[in-house]
């Protein structure tokens, strides 16, 4: 029980309508200058070999005679200076599947000969699609109506906003299919040996027709063949919001480096019209940061806490995703039951299983050198996905990753003798080796997006850890370590930056409906201030809370708030080498004076109850899934805003992923940054930015996650909504707080998860929002207690599935209200995807509320708002 436990945020019964806001007033492109004329002539040669070709008498015959010329069933790019509104649609009634909808980069040039009116507003946009033969000649026949100057058919005037904005129209070539990128990480995988193999996964286009891509997988599978390779694995997920088929190929060294060297070889792999990437294989990875200190009793006498044996009916309601956990090891007695469905189990060493079984133990007993206090009303189901080795935990390589997750997925969630019935969590503190975020979304990241919506689970995941070196520029070891603590966070920070495009997100970690977890650097105070060993230094000191340097950084997919939050990750010490004049830095691996105990394997007899120190992202990651387990633990137990209520996995779901990223705030040293980059003459939406790419909502206070603030109340509440319309919540107003000047602030979260479209760069279709109107009223900018709007801002919490609003009172303003006022929160969905959204799709969604007073202030809210809660519930 808690002094101030979350309440329930009443709801009224009758769905209301989405109240609009007004449109954008930012300028958009008015098309090429010259009109018509000019884009003729831009395209002529693409449209006159349609034209000629559909004169013949075998018009496929005819276009797909030139592999770089457009052609049935082959996949044809348009480009556009902005995102035409209408255009999938109409494409799809034309018979052009559309495949993929891309933002393009900021950096993407508008061919100078174009020159489209207003480029500086251009947001440039890819369509990938497949045509037909009857569609083509439907192109071709729109395309001269355009030309001649004629009105387009009623409906079609999508086509015509395209034609005007149209700056490339090409077949899906080599350098699409094999990006830069993909390039880099396949040639340092190469072997100098040109008759050894490297493996590929082949992405077949993810079209909804089967035929089609059962035939696409034969002449790839025909090609790798002829080049002396054969395919070892294959995955095919087809459902009806979701398509994923792809190959994992073994190829000659030999056979890859001269398809590095020349991709548009006719007969090459990177010409297969079938193929939509071909990509290095994907090697998912948990690389444990251990203890430096080889003792097990040095780790064991940190803490007495004694072995614990977990109830072995109580639910699992946590999954857990990672190499093989040591289920008989006595701080985990009983509380992990192993399901070992792809048969890793016996492919890992008892002492090699090292990073599940930290990751149980974190997750089930929190770090061991505080209370150790087991985790409430919960056990933990394991599902290996990895083989531990020597040195690390890494995929099985003979299957794609991919389809690994799935099949894991499908065996817990789905069927009529689900594995993990009463999970509502998946702790994923695992990412993809080279996996780094450059804008694409991984195969792996709209997996867990789908299955988060169709299953309602959520998914805590790791941002991940960035083993490369640090470099710090101008700067040698000895001045460095005679720099002050100041001077050398000031020093890492700016090293950071200068490398962010090295150290982004490592996959899944940009993925729209999980919850991404970043390390905090923050070490445990219950451990004594132990001193740190020769060559390793500080850079930053006890008190100060920051982002690991070693914890990928955002922004997610479609520049969404990535990671989500922050959480102790251990403190992140560094050992610094010199290289000409710079200075290279790495993590200490984790250490008496600065990890979180955990449990690990025996490492010599007679040894039973081994015990190590670790660090990192996938610690922060795995203390959150356990905050989350406590939290769930409080809403339905004594007190709970559902106290005695078995609710069902979404609902359990959405309520903890919005306290998680309720519960947290950013630490002054978020606040400092923001402030300094704004004096250096950043604008504030772009302070605001480099803010939350590295500290995201901020560090989780676990503890908000189960009760109110001190002086605050907390509400939450569910609801379901459809596009373009609302459901009002009513919190009661403290009457305490009227004609009074005392320091207020508001915080409003709501989590919910989106279908999703791959073939949209509006990617996420559905989003949520909340504002202070009732029914027939204008919004309430000043949310009826003279708010005003905080850090992060509006632009930046709307383009996820998260949605955070932190509200501070105006000082020289003083809300007034009468005895029985209420604030209604009106909360409202729209379609972010510009169509995909269907009406008759229920979008589920968790609210948070806190209302918070000044530490020293008199009143008493909490008591207040409970009460008219009681009264309401008695009318």
């Amino acid at each position: 029980m808690t002094e101030r436990p979350i309440l329930p945020l009443p709801i009224r019964e009758i769905s209301a309508q989405r109240i609009k806001g007004s449109p954008s007033k930012m300028p958009r492109p008015r098309g090429a200058a010259g009109g018509r004329a000019v884009q003729a002539r831009r395209f002529e040669q693409e449209f006159s070999r349609l034209d000629q070709a559909f004169q013949g008498e075998d018009a496929s015959v005819a276009l797909r005679a030139d592999p770089a010329g457009i052609a049935p069933e082959r996949a044809m790019v348009f480009v556009s200076a902005v995102p035409i509104a209408d255009l999938i649609r109409v494409a799809r009634e034309a018979g052009i599947e559309v495949l993929a909808e891309v933002d393009l980069d900021e950096d993407y040039d508008i061919p100078a000969d174009m020159k489209v009116d207003g480029s500086q507003f251009a947001n440039p946009t890819l369509y990938a699609t497949m045509p037909t033969e009857g569609s083509l000649q439907t192109l071709s026949r729109l395309w001269r109506a355009y030309r001649r100057g004629e009105k387009l058919p009623d409906g079609q005037t999508p086509w015509r906003n395209l034609f005007d904005l149209l700056a490339e129209l090409r077949p899906w070539g080599p350098p699409d299919r094999l990006t830069v990128e993909a390039r880099e990480i396949i040639r340092d995988r190469l072997p100098f040996d040109d008759e050894e193999s490297v493996r590929l996964e082949l992405e077949i286009w993810p079209t909804r027709n089967e035929d089609r891509r059962k035939r696409w997988r034969r002449e790839a599978q025909a090609r790798v063949e002829a080049f002396g390779g054969e395919i070892i694995a294959r995955s095919m997920i087809s459902e009806t919001d979701f398509v994923y088929d792809a190959l994992l190929a073994s190829m000659p060294a030999g056979a890859v480096r001269e398809m590095l060297d020349n991709p548009a070889a006719p007969e090459g792999l990177a010409t297969l019209d079938g193929l939509q990437f071909i990509l290095p294989q994907t090697i998912a990875q948990s690389i444990p940061l251990e203890s430096e200190v080889g003792d097990e009793q040095a780790a064991h006498k940190h803490s007495d806490h004694p072995a614990f044996e977990f109830d072995p009916d109580l639910p699992a309601r946590a999954l857990l995703l990672d190499g093989t956990p040591i289920a008989a090891h006595p701080d985990l007695n009983d509380g992990v039951e192993i399901e070992d469905i792809h048969d890793l189990v016996r492919m890992s060493q008892v002492r090699h299983r090292r990073h599940a079984t930290s990751m149980s133990s974190l997750i089930l007993r929190g770090d061991l050198g505080t209370d150790g206090t087991p985790a409430s009303d919960s056990r933990l189901l394991s599902i290996p996905v990895l083989v531990d080795n020597e040195s690390s935990a890494v995929s099985p390589d003979d299957r794609l990753f991919v389809d690994v997750v799935h099949t894991s997925l499908v065996r817990a969630f789905d069927g009529q003798s689900p594995i993990a019935p009463d999970a509502f969590v998946v702790n994923l503190s695992i990412g993809v080796m080279n996996g780094h975020f450059n804008g694409r979304l991984s195969a792996l990241a709209r997996l867990l997006d789908w299955w988060a919506y169709r299953a309602g689970v959520l998914f805590v995941v790791s941002a991940g850890n960035v083993a490369d070196v640090l470099t710090v520029s101008g700067i040698n070891a000895t001045a460095f370590e005679d720099a002050t603590i100041e001077k050398r966070q000031e020093l890492v920070n700016e090293a950071r930056r200068a490398q962010r495009h090295r150290r982004t997100l490592l996959a899944p970690a940009e993925a729209m409906n999980v919850l991404t977890v970043g390390a905090a650097s923050v070490s445990n105070a219950a451990l004594g201030a132990a001193s740190l060993p020769t060559g390793v230094l500080s850079v930053h000191d006890s008190e100060t809370v920051v982002p690991a340097f070693s914890s990928a950084a955002g922004p997610g997919a479609y520049r969404s708030i990535k990671p989500d939050v922050l959480a102790v990750g251990g403190r992140h010490d560094v050992r610094i080498s010199s290289s000409g004049g710079d200075l290279n830095l790495r993590v200490a691996n984790a250490l008496p004076a600065s990890g979180l105990l955990v449990a690990a394997p025996p490492q010599s007899a007679p040894a039973t109850r081994a015990r190590a120190w670790a660090c990192g992202t996938s610690c922060a990651a795995a203390l959150t899934t356990r905050s989350i387990l406590q939290s769930a633990a409080a809403l339905t137990g004594p007190d709970g805003a559902y106290e005695g209520q078995e609710l069902p996995r979404r609902d359990m779901a959405l309520l903890t992923r919005a306290l998680t990223v309720h519960a947290a705030r950013w630490p002054e040293s978020a606040l400092d940054l923001r402030r300094s980059q704004m004096e250096a003459g950043q604008h504030h939406e772009h302070a605001g930015a480099e803010v939350l790419s590295g500290y995201g909502y901020g560090l989780v206070n676990e503890s908000f996650m189960n009760e109110a603030p001190p002086k605050g109340a907390t509400l939450v509440g569910l609801g379901t909504v459809r596009k373009d319309g609302a459901r009002i919540f009513e919190m009661p107003l403290p009457q305490s707080m009227s004609n009074d000047r005392v320091h207020r602030s508001l915080l409003v979260t709501l989590s919910w998860f989106s279908p999703v479209d791959v073939s949209r760069a509006r990617y996420r279709l559905a989003r949520i929002e909340a504002i202070a109107a009732d029914d027939g009223d204008e919004p309430d900018n000043e949310w009826r207690l003279k708010m005003k709007g905080d850090a992060p801002t509006t632009n930046a919490i709307g383009k996820g599935t998260v949605w955070s609003r932190r509200l501070t009172h105006a000082r020289v303003l003083v809300p007034s209200f009468g005895a029985d006022a209420i604030l209604p929160i009106r909360v409202q969905c729209s379609d972010s995807s510009g169509g995909g959204l269907s009406p008759d799709d229920d979008i589920r969604f968790a609210i948070a509320v806190t209302l918070q007073l000044a530490i020293d202030t008199r009143y008493d809210i909490q008591t207040e708002i409970e009460n008219r809660l009681r009264v309401r519930q008695a009318q």
